[in-house]
């Protein structure tokens, strides 16, 4: 028993030290850690030579928002990955892997303008590669490209918005609660979950995905030279297997992601060049500022995200069946 004791002792001083070490660390690197900044290697996945053909890859719902350990969100990964590409007079054409169902509509147009930016500053070709899905804020991401591949049967379309709302009012009055809204203006608890929605609440969330959706359209329009009117047609939300959107002009051409870096390479003017995938470096400072984050954070597991997540009610491009 009294060795046991000890042993928790020497535990509890190794801890001790242990973060008396990362404070000072921390406190030495302060900017360092607080701005852990991104660091890549490139890893060649095929070919040689100097010219640089960048896969990158977009996976899962497009999000604007950091995890609960403060890792960066998918828009700030893409968008240091295209400042890279921007700045790397070696890449030569850029293959855009797509697999993701969407997400948030903020995210997804921030996304898009900025490869809209490397092809004007840089004037480089982009291929798209449809995975399994790229469907909503995916396609709208594709548009971007100068040819789209995809799988006869990958899952696509979903060309629309969608804005959620919550309502609990009528359990909230079997059970006897009931909130009360002290307000400024009429409008100011618009979308409560604690009692029905308004008509005119209704129609202003209803302008609201409007915009949003007549934005995606004209996304289209200029992205794969439809008619506006073509693409109303076809853009009432419904899913487009690759098949079907091949004929209805949303697709190119049925191919894989080597397919698509092959046609990449021939629109770049090269006759060989390295293949490329940026891998994430594990630094000192990212491992000190994971740790931070997590020990600092009362939550983390991030339930509280995920509850403020389907709470907090947003304007989507994403496929939600």
């Amino acid at each position: 028993m009294h060795r046991k004791k000890w042993v928790a002792l020497v535990i509890v001083l190794a801890v001790f030290l242990l973060g008396l070490l990362v404070e000072g660390i921390y406190g030495t690197y302060t900017d360092l850690v607080d701005h852990p900044g991104f660091a890549w290697e490139e890893n060649v996945v095929s070919g040689y030579g100097n010219s640089k053909i960048v896969q990158l890859f977009v996976n899962g719902v497009i999000s604007g928002q950091q995890n609960s350990a403060g890792v960066p969100s998918m828009t700030e990964l893409l968008t240091e990955q295209l400042r890279r590409i921007e700045e790397d007079e070696l890449v030569k054409a850029v293959v855009l892997r797509i697999d993701s169902p969407g997400g948030e509509v903020v995210a997804t147009d921030e996304l898009h303008r900025r490869l809209l930016r490397l092809k004007q500053v840089r004037n480089l070709p982009i291929v798209v590669s449809m995975g399994s899905t790229a469907a909503s804020g995916g396609y709208y991401l594709a548009t971007t490209g100068d040819a789209i591949f995809a799988n006869p049967n990958t899952l696509t379309g979903s060309l629309g918005v969608i804005f959620n709302l919550f309502n609990y009012s009528e359990a909230a009055n079997k059970l006897g609660v009931h909130q009360y809204a002290i307000k400024s203006g009429r409008f100011k608890d618009i979308g409560s979950p604690s009692r029905p929605l308004t008509d005119p609440e209704r129609q202003i969330f209803q302008t609201l995905v409007n915009e949003s959706y007549n934005n995606f359209v004209d996304v289209i329009v200029k992205g794969r030279n439809l008619s506006r009117q073509r693409v109303l047609e076809i853009a009432d939300g419904r899913v487009y297997s690759g098949e079907q959107a091949k004929r209805l002009g949303l697709v190119d051409e049925f191919g894989d992601l080597e397919e698509a870096t092959r046609y990449a390479l021939s629109l770049s003017g090269e006759k060989e060049a390295m293949v490329i995938r940026y891998a994430d470096q594990l630094s000192i400072s990212k491992l000190l500022f994971s740790m931070k984050q997590y020990w600092s954070n009362p939550d983390p597991l991030g339930l509280n995200r995920i509850w403020d997540r389907q709470s907090s009610p947003r304007l989507l491009y994403q496929f939600m069946p």
